[in-house]
């Protein structure tokens, strides 16, 4: 009997914490300040905020793992040709790298 209980409540408050997404995202979205919303809506802003807590560390419980991503980096990002000869260097090179370079070649 005692899964059967647990079910039930996990189920109430995966369904609270719906109908409290639904209003705080029906609050962020009709452009009201949060006092003027719950005003209209007949909650409290401390229950709105209560909800808003609850709702934010139900979604961080649940998010995923960050995953670091890599990108491809192109090998070279800058490109400078003068009298047939080519010169490629990677985006990141130093301002100062790449000024001297080009004083030197003019």
């Amino acid at each position: 009997m005692e899964a059967k209980t647990t079910t039930i409540t996990t189920v109430k408050r995966e369904l609270r914490l719906q109908e409290w997404s639904a209003q705080i995202e029906a609050q962020q979205t009709s452009g009201l300040t949060v006092q003027q919303w719950c005003s209209q809506n007949e909650i409290k802003p401390s229950t709105y905020y209560n909800r808003l807590r609850r709702v934010r560390e139900q979604y961080l419980d649940s998010a995923p793992a960050i995953v670091p991503l890599t990108t491809p980096r192109q090998i070279s990002d800058i490109h400078i040709e003068k009298n047939g000869l080519h010169i490629s260097l990677p985006s990141d090179v130093e301002a100062d790298t790449l000024i001297a370079l080009v004083h030197e070649l003019c």
